[in-house]
């Protein structure tokens, strides 16, 4: 379907629908609404309502209560409000000192009394810490919150706060706050729907949170967790950050904070030693500098805020060393193979290192008209990535050499909004920002252009350079992306009523044309695969390589919040398109593929959906301090890339036996050969290099339809209770569940084409039931079908009922004490539930689209009996989290941070040899099909089923000591931090290739940390 001829008339509808909206909803602003009555009861209509703060440019803003003694202000800024209600004929009432957060509506009532307007009733008293109206669960940490916390308030760290948010990859757990861009989900949802944003705006790039912040520019930070309006595209945990404004006072600050090794203790213990870990983690380098200026340019008219942020991170990583070994084994003039042996002088670490220039404008360009402006960029490096995340490397652990140099080279955020206060009832928002995105992947210092990459099977563990994918990130080559994201809502407020509709259109761009024409994108355009130091396989790569994705996603959305007494009702619904096209491409040939030319492709996908937004909200007795709430919601995931692209459709490698007769390591073969010939089998992938045909597509109901894109349901029922003045109980039940799966279908092969065989477990106490046994039900393709691929990409539901389901309770308490002092904190359990027991093709594994990033990647997934339905035990996700701020006399204050979350999963894979399979399975694996002398083909089994066994929990407790000194409007806070206090030494990452060095810790969490930091505000 072409997306204009679909926007047209949705256009044309809603243009036709706006006169008639009489209500509006503002998720990313405060919200203020009540009811006004007299001494007898009765509501008030016709009462003025003004609320007034130093947070508004427009100092106050002001209302009238509807004919039901209704009222509501919308678009607050966060900060601390005056609200009168005045009326002819009555005494005029003042509340002081309300404190408002963003996405947080506080109800706030009054009684007037028959007088005169100078009769004035001052009224204090705590702010609202129950949200009677709103379905949303959000945790708010304000200004005053990052100040205090032992954190470097980065974004990842906020999930160390928040009860049931679980890290992307536990490997990127961080004492100290060393780890920066990590994302995170919650109650099931995926950790790549993790969208930060400002104003409003997405902040979210392709990829990853590649953006880092300066968290002094901070106002404050909403993190909504679910019952997502339908503003909201995805289901997944929500970063609003509010940025600080200016004022009209000059204002800023100055933060600077350092730590290194000698301020870290050694957590090492006997259980870690007796397990193969060779040192402890440390902090080899570690700083964080930033400062803010802000103030009036044109008071009550133009502020400014501006800021930099300059942060180094290096950290060691145990058990990983630099090669040694500099002399080339082979004999080869042209390719360099290296063996491996630890360099114990030359630990591997990470070096990363961020820096941040922003500038803000806010202008009221008149009474009602105000607009905002910000400009970022930030020239960042990841210097060994992913070198902590063997996730991204394919579950695999890398060496230094094998691992990139993440240069981005500059990349940049413009954005400007714009709000119109027609009416005091009426408003219109609209926006623009982009998202630029510039990344070159080089190699490490010392790694050649001819150095090809090993994996040695033995010890699961790869070296050399890197050759993991044909992606930026898996070789060597730049990458260039492009989101821009345009929003465009009007609102109608009422005292009974909220309504808002609006459009959201985003466009992605990934790639540009002749910007990956390097033949050596991938040293050499191949990698070996080792066991030990004898050669076992050999793959062959299809580079240069460069797929460029053209998306566009147009979303619409109306959605109302009605009072009716102590019930408000939360409707919404969202449309989206999500379009897709893949201009003209055309690759130079490389060393193994000639030059590729492909066509254009439009409407893949082309995906309708229609996702409504449910929820309602009870006042229980009416008087603000009892909710519960109910929502229900559909998602599509954070998506960002067409499918079906003709350059992705290709085969982007293909491998061979290599047995390594004379022992030069060298193939001595004809690569480009697919049969059999010298001393290399059979392509695994007969279609490489074939430009045309290609290996994969896809079906129709893979790439276009009404609700066929994959997509989730959540659902939560809660009750929040106010236990006493500022103290909060909050009960709620969550459930998430998936749908719309895709399989790869190779329609050359059918489950009949398999041969089954059998493995015998290792004898090890460490294994289920202590190993030893037989295990079955493996299947290997018939010979002659091996090699032949022709993937069908379809929706899973053809084949069997894949599900995931997620089901959890969530206890938190909230509560503000004394001048300053804060707890936030409760337990958080779950449990998540897979089945894919269904066959595809091979009857013990399922080739699958969708990973559990939602991202559409091939994926084997196992389907053996034991493995294909995964009930994840209670204790797997049961956490335990709290903050506290305590403020102590002669201006000492202390603050705590306490984590107690699950360990990471124990899983074992061993490498079977064909020798070892050959007596079960009656013949040689398909991969020796040709004539090769010696079978030198391997096949890796998982032993135990995924999410099943852990390791001990991890329990962190991190606590800040802080003075202040104050001289006159300048205040200065000196801090020392201790992360891990206890000196825990949780593991965070082992060697999961099963042999004598299968569970040796490769990271443990950081020893007990010590920071210094000071902060001058003024």
């Amino acid at each position: 379907m072409n997306i204009q001829r679909l926007v047209r008339p949705i256009l044309v509808v809603w243009l036709l629908f706006i006169p008639a909206a009489s209500w509006a909803q503002v998720s990313d602003t405060a919200v203020m609404a009540g009811v006004v009555r007299d001494t007898s009861g009765a509501v008030l209509p016709g009462v003025t309502v003004e609320a007034s703060s130093p947070a508004l440019i427009d100092r106050a803003r002001t209302v009238v209560t509807d004919g039901q003694g209704l009222y509501r202000i919308v678009d607050l800024r966060p900060g601390v409000y005056t609200v009168t209600f005045s009326l002819p004929s009555f005494g005029m009432v003042k509340r002081e000192g309300l404190e408002l957060t963003t996405g947080f509506t506080a109800t706030v009532n009054a009684e007037l009394r028959v007088g005169t307007l100078e009769e004035t009733v001052t009224v204090t008293g705590a702010s609202p810490v129950v949200d009677t109206r709103n379905i949303r669960q959000q945790t708010t940490l304000a200004r005053t919150t990052l100040d205090a916390l032992p954190t470097t308030g980065r974004i990842s760290q906020y999930a160390t706060v928040i009860p049931g948010a679980v890290l992307n990859q536990p490997s990127t757990h961080s004492v100290g706050g060393l780890d920066e861009r990590p994302q995170f989900g919650i109650h099931g949802s995926r950790a790549v729907d993790n969208v930060p944003l400002q104003d409003g705006m997405s902040q979210r790039l392709q990829g990853g949170a590649i953006f880092v912040f300066n968290n002094l520019t901070f106002q404050e930070v909403v993190v909504e967790t679910s019952g997502m309006s339908a503003e909201r595209n995805t289901g997944g945990v929500q970063m609003n950050i509010v940025p600080k404004d200016g004022g009209n006072t000059f204002s800023g600050s100055v933060f600077g904070g350092l730590t290194g090794p000698s301020l870290q203790s050694d957590n090492m213990n006997r259980t870690l030693s007796n397990r193969g870990l060779g040192f402890t983690p440390s902090v080899k380098k570690s700083y964080d500098t930033a400062g803010v200026l802000g103030g009036p340019i044109m008071r009550d008219t133009l502020w400014f805020f501006a800021g930099h942020r300059r942060a180094v991170n290096q950290q060691y990583q145990q058990g990983n060393y630099y090669n040694k070994l500099t002399t080339p084994v082979d004999t080869d003039s042209q390719w360099r193979v290296l063996l491996y042996e630890p360099d114990l002088s030359r630990p591997a670490y990470t070096d990363d290192y961020y820096r941040d220039y922003s500038f803000r404008l806010t202008w009221q360009a008149g009474a009602k008209h105000k607009i905002v402006g910000s400009y970022q960029t930030q020239p960042n490096c990841s210097c060994f990535w992913p070198l902590l995340e063997p996730q991204s490397n394919g579950g695999i652990l890398a060496a230094p050499e094998a691992v990139g140099r993440h240069n981005y080279l500059l990349n940049y955020l413009p954005l400007v909004t714009w709000t119109y206060s027609a009416t005091s009832r009426l408003l219109i928002e609209a926006g623009a920002s982009a998202n630029m995105f510039n990344n070159s992947t080089r190699r490490e210092e010392g790694v050649g252009t001819n150095t090809i990459q090993i994996t040695d099977l033995a010890t699961n563990f790869r070296y050399g350079s890197r050759a993991l994918a044909l992606t930026h990130a898996g070789g060597y080559r730049e990458q260039h992306n492009r989101q821009y994201h345009q929003r465009f809502a009007v609102s109608y407020i009422t005292g009974s009523h909220a309504f808002k509709t609006g459009l959201d259109f985003n466009e992605y761009g990934e790639g540009e044309p002749n910007k990956a024409n390097d033949p050596n994108q991938i040293n050499g355009a191949r990698s070996y695969t080792f066991r030990g130091a004898a050669p076992q396989s050999v793959t062959i790569w299809a580079v240069p390589f460069e797929a460029l994705s053209r998306t566009r996603d147009f979303g619409f959305f109306a959605q109302d919040q009605w009072t009716v007494r102590k019930l408000t009702l939360n409707l919404g619904v969202r449309y989206n398109n999500f379009n897709g096209s893949i201009p003209e491409q055309h690759m130079p040939a490389g060393p193994f593929v000639p030059s590729r030319d492909f066509p254009a492709v439009g409407n893949s996908p082309d995906f309708n959906n229609l996702n409504p937004r449910l929820g309602a909200a009870y006042d229980v007795f009416g008087n603000g301090r009892t909710a519960i709430k109910a929502s229900l919601g559909r998602f599509t995931p954070y998506f960002t890339g067409a499918l079906n692209n003709p350059a992705l459709n290709q085969a982007a490698s293909t491998t061979r036996t290599w047995t390594d007769a004379n022992g030069n390591y060298i193939p001595d073969c004809d690569l480009r050969n697919p049969a059999p010939n010298g001393e290399c089998g059979l392509w695994s992938d007969l279609t490489f290099g074939q430009v045309k045909a290609g290996n994969t597509r896809f079906a129709d109901d893979a790439i276009r339809g009404f609700n066929r894109q994959f997509y989730n349901w959540q659902g939560s029922v809660s009750i929040q209770q106010e236990l006493r003045s500022n103290v909060a109980l909050d009960a709620g039940y969550f459930r998430t569940w998936y749908g719309g799966f895709l399989v790869f279908d190779n329609q050359f092969v059918t489950p009949a084409d398999h041969d089954p065989y059998c493995i015998t477990l290792p004898v090890d106490s460490r294994l289920p039931g202590g190993g030893g046994n037989r295990f079955c039900g493996i299947y290997d393709v018939k010979p002659d079908a091996f090699g032949q691929v022709d993937n069908l990409v379809t929706q899973s539901s053809h084949y069997g009922n894949q599900t995931e389901v997620f089901n959890g309770v969530d206890v938190t308490l909230k509560a503000r004490f004394g001048p300053g002092g804060q707890f936030s904190g409760g337990l958080s359990t779950g449990r998540t539930v897979t089945d894919n027991c269904f066959v595809v093709d091979s009857p013990s594994n399922v080739v699958g689209g969708m990973t559990a990033n939602a991202n559409f990647t091939m994926t084997t997934v196992d389907a053996r009996p034991d493995f294909c339905h995964i009930s994840r035990p209670w204790s797997a996700a049961t956490q335990v989290k709290f903050l506290v701020i305590y403020p102590l006399p002669w201006k000492l204050q202390t603050s705590a941070i306490y984590q107690d979350i699950p360990g990471i999963p124990i899983t074992a894979s061993r490498s079977y040899s064909n020798a070892e399979i050959l007596p079960s399975l009656g013949r040689n694996l398909a991969q020796c099909r040709g004539g090769v002398s010696t079978c030198t083909a391997n096949v890796t089994i998982d032993l135990i089923p995924p999410n099943t066994v852990f390791e001990d929990r991890l329990r962190q407790f991190d606590l800040r000591f802080s003075r202040l000194f104050q001289m006159g409007k300048i205040k200065v806070h000196g801090n020392v931090d201790v992360y891990n206090l206890l000196n825990a030494s949780a593991i965070l990452n082992v060697t999961t290739r099963y042999g004598n060095q299968w569970l040796q810790p490769i990271q443990i969490m950081g020893g007990r940390l010590f920071k210094l930091s000071s902060q001058l505000d003024f």
